[in-house]
């Protein structure tokens, strides 16, 4: 899913772009990070530690935000903007994810919008190449063993039918049941 993540943290304005599991575990990160409030060079983190850190925090955050509209009988939100005076964070679904993005102070969040749904669109499109690949190669497999059933056809037997013989006895006269 990196792929889907590196056109959004190209944007100018994204400090960091990641994917986060519903739990608030960071499962893929891009962007940079800059020492915001700090001199050049001073005890920067890493991007693993930035994606952390907030990742938790705002899964938490969206899922509150849900339980709450439940309560209003409303859908839950599926874009959430957070601006602060360091930068904004913007928060969207995406299919068994959560696209979370970082941006820099006086970035506009909705200049951000359709790239994020982009992404959110690649996802899906990668996701169901993945499923149709996996029924190409279960249905490939299926064919290369063969037909499987309660009563397989023969190997021997090229139509796929079984013959059976009529045997007759001998000793019954004809016209009576059991001859032929």
């Amino acid at each position: 899913m990196i792929e889907v993540l590196e056109p959004l943290a190209r944007i100018p304005g994204v400090r960091v772009a990641a994917l986060v599991s519903p739990e608030g575990m960071p499962m893929a990160a891009r962007g940079r990070i800059s020492g915001t409030g700090q001199p050049p060079g001073a005890s920067e983190r890493s991007l693993d530690e930035e994606a952390g850190s907030v990742a938790g925090l705002a899964t938490i955050w969206l899922g509150e935000l849900t339980r709450a509209a439940g309560l209003l009988s409303c859908e839950g939100p599926t874009r959430v903007v957070l601006r602060a005076s360091r930068g904004t964070l913007v928060l969207m679904h995406a299919p068994g994810a959560i696209l979370l993005t970082i941006l820099e102070r006086g970035a506009s969040p909705e200049d951000l919008r359709l790239p994020m749904e982009g992404a959110v669109a690649r996802m899906q499109r990668i996701l169901r190449g993945m499923g149709a690949s996996r029924e190409a190669s279960t249905a490939e497999r299926e064919r290369a063993r063969g037909p499987q059933g309660p009563l397989p056809a023969r190997t021997g037997d090229p139509a796929g039918t079984e013959r059976t013989r009529v045997e007759t006895n001998q000793n019954e006269a004809p016209g009576q049941p059991g001859s032929s």
